[in-house]
């Protein structure tokens, strides 16, 4: 290895150890084409296994930092503290491979084409990469680009329209042209593209969401944040105290509140048809008053486990149809489980739902994401289509008081943006939130420590472009650049030159 080349890999792993500054909680996602920039100007100057080397060392170096938080989930769920590090190093070392994969195409197809070629070609593969790590393996799509800029006005005219995938895509096309310059040897790439960037921060945001209109009602909710920590959960002798603690935060509003929400597993037992203690009980709470109260809790139906959110007056529920790997179920079970040790929860593996639904409240219908669910387009589109708001119901003591917390906040806003709907995000420790319709923080409360957030919601009717027809325009798009390089190199370089 030459110092050279030495120098280039360092180079692309400090970028991206630093692109996660652009995410939350630092959130300077002015700053996201930068580091790109840096990285994308290594690539085109080096032959295409060099340019695959680059990108997987700034992938290393953008996972490695920003969700080594895994280490976190995967030791509260049981497993020493070795194989916990070893799972956070593992999936970036795997992750790592998209950004590789993306950067050697991107070098060999644009090896013999024009040098402003690469203008397209770069971008349009760093945002099929991301396309991919979103659905391979059951997807990943934790730090994708558009997720940085996400308080930036902008973003609400683009994202209802192309989705997290599409915002990415703008940040990606500005980092190449600023990398232009170091294979063109003209200014005018990289000024084009920093004029772009500047006036997109000038730009004012919509009048109102993209794509929507408020209905007319309201909905008040109450968000309910026990902080049950995830030792106490699952013991016996602690179920009766922690669902009394959920009682007694929930007590004043049972007839201010039209609904009222506990969060991801708030309650530590199995629903059976509802004939069971505490959920007769509960019922009999709830039908008596104004406010209807759903919970999460787990649900036994056809022989299998489900994850779900249960109204408990009516015992309607939704169940959860994307699972986590390793937190919910366990891939290669035969092999893997013994080296998880012993899990804090009743199961390993839990059944996924096949259908989407959703919960009438108060004149309107609810979709209920679950937990990792709202990292997904996907399953989110689904059940905000039919909708006027979206309640995220979360466990997310998984993170610790570790920044993913905050990555977690950042994606349901996107979710919120794209599909033009406001989303209540009802949590175990925090991050509890209502978010706009337009991605704004309309209220929060304190992490780490119980309490409830109340908020009145107005539910929203119509589609936006993005729930009506996802990725598939834009995926579409960037392909079809690919394929003129790759297969039309000659025109492609008359058409740009």
């Amino acid at each position: 290895m030459t110092l050279r080349f030495a120098l280039q890999l360092s180079t692309a792993l400090l970028a991206g150890a630093i692109l996660v500054g652009a995410f939350a909680p630092f959130s300077l996602g002015w700053f996201a084409p930068l580091p790109l920039a840096l990285v994308f100007g290594v690539g085109m100057t080096v032959r295409p296994l060099a340019a695959a080397a680059a990108g997987y060392v700034f992938g290393v170096g953008l996972f490695g930092v920003g969700v080594n938080w895994i280490h976190v989930a995967v030791e509260i769920f049981g497993a020493s503290p070795f194989i916990a590090w070893a799972a956070a190093l593992g999936l970036a070392a795997l992750l790592a491979v998209f950004p590789a994969t993306a950067f050697g195409l991107a070098a060999w197809a644009g090896a013999r084409a024009a040098p402003l070629t690469k203008l397209a070609l770069w971008p349009a593969l760093w945002t099929l990469s991301e396309w991919l790590r979103g659905w391979l393996l059951t997807g990943f799509g934790w730090l994708q680009l558009g997720y940085a800029p996400i308080s930036s006005d902008w973003v609400q005219w683009i994202a209802p329209f192309v989705g997290v995938l599409g915002v990415g895509s703008v940040i990606a096309v500005v980092a190449a042209g600023l990398a232009a310059i170091t294979v063109t040897r003209r200014a005018w790439p990289a000024l084009a593209t920093g004029v772009l960037w500047v006036g997109l921060y000038a730009l004012p945001g919509p009048a109102q969401p993209i794509g929507t209109d408020a209905t007319g009602g309201s909905i008040t909710i109450l968000l309910v944040q026990g902080d049950i920590a995830q030792t106490r959960k699952w013991r016996a002798d602690e179920r009766e105290a922690i669902i009394d603690q959920y009682c007694a935060l929930s007590a004043p509003y049972w007839d201010r509140a039209d609904l009222i929400v506990w969060p991801e597993t708030a309650i530590p037992a199995v629903y059976v048809n509802g004939r069971s203690s505490p959920y007769v009980e509960l019922a009999h709470l709830v039908n008596h008053h104004r406010a209807r109260l759903i919970a999460g809790t787990l649900r036994r139906g056809d022989g299998d486990l489900y994850n779900s959110m249960i109204d408990i007056g009516s015992g309607q529920a939704s169940d959860k149809r994307h699972l986590v790997p390793f937190g919910e179920y366990v891939p290669f079970g035969e092999w893997l489980r013994p080296l998880l040790g012993d899990a804090t929860v009743p199961a390993v593996d839990f059944a996924a739902a096949h259908a989407t639904s959703t919960l009438p409240v108060a004149g309107a219908r609810v979709g209920l994401p679950i937990c990792y669910e709202i990292a997904f387009a996907r399953d989110v589109r689904p059940a905000a289509a039919p909708s006027g708001l979206l309640v995220n119901a979360s466990d997310d003591v998984w993170f610790g008081r570790s920044i993913g917390l905050w990555q977690n906040r950042e994606i349901a806003r996107m979710r919120a943006i794209e599909t033009g709907r406001p989303v209540a995000r009802a949590t175990n420790t925090g991050l509890t939130a209502v978010i706009g319709a337009d991605g704004s923080l309309n209220a929060t409360i304190a992490p780490f420590r119980p309490g409830v957030l109340q908020a009145t919601i107005k539910p929203r009717a119509g589609i936006t472009p993005f729930v009506r027809w996802g990725n598939g325009p834009l995926v579409g798009f960037w392909a079809g650049i690919v394929l003129a390089v790759v297969v039309g190199r000659k025109r492609f370089h008359v058409i740009l030159t």
